[in-house]
């Protein structure tokens, strides 16, 4: 059985076997195989994007804004989830606005995502609502 000490020197000489103590991810990060990720538009605060959770939560977070005071927003989404965008406005129009809650304006388009040679086309939706009273 090892002792404490001989566990310490053979755990740091399997550390040095690996690369020292230097993270896997950099060593990959820095290898500059791939492209550097490229930085994200910053999401105005009247903009809710739709993306996994349940709808609920989604219709929970368009009342709470529009509890706050404010008078439009915008939901976002694409691909699989413009269906979910659809049923969030819906619902939180006839269920809980009930009337003061209007569409102002539908956008449908495409984003070309992936390199050149492994690029695919999503479809968008954004939702423009407005409260009316």
């Amino acid at each position: 059985m090892l002792g404490k000490e001989q566990t310490r020197s053979t755990t740091q000489e399997r550390i040095a076997l690996l690369g020292g103590d230097r993270c896997l991810a950099q060593d990959e990060s820095s290898s500059g195989g791939q492209a550097p990720p490229r930085a994200r538009e910053p999401i105005p605060p009247d903009t809710i994007l739709i993306g996994k959770k349940p709808i609920m939560a989604y219709a929970t977070a368009v009342m709470m804004h529009f509890q706050s005071g404010a008078k439009t927003l915008t939901v976002k989404a694409r691909g699989r989830t413009i269906s979910t965008a659809v049923d969030v406005v819906e619902v939180t129009r006839r269920r809980f606005f009930a009337g003061k809650l209007a569409i102002k304006e539908i956008s449908i388009g495409t984003q070309v995502l992936g390199d050149a040679g492994d690029s695919r086309n999503v479809s968008t939706i954004e939702i423009k609502l407005e409260k009316t009273a």
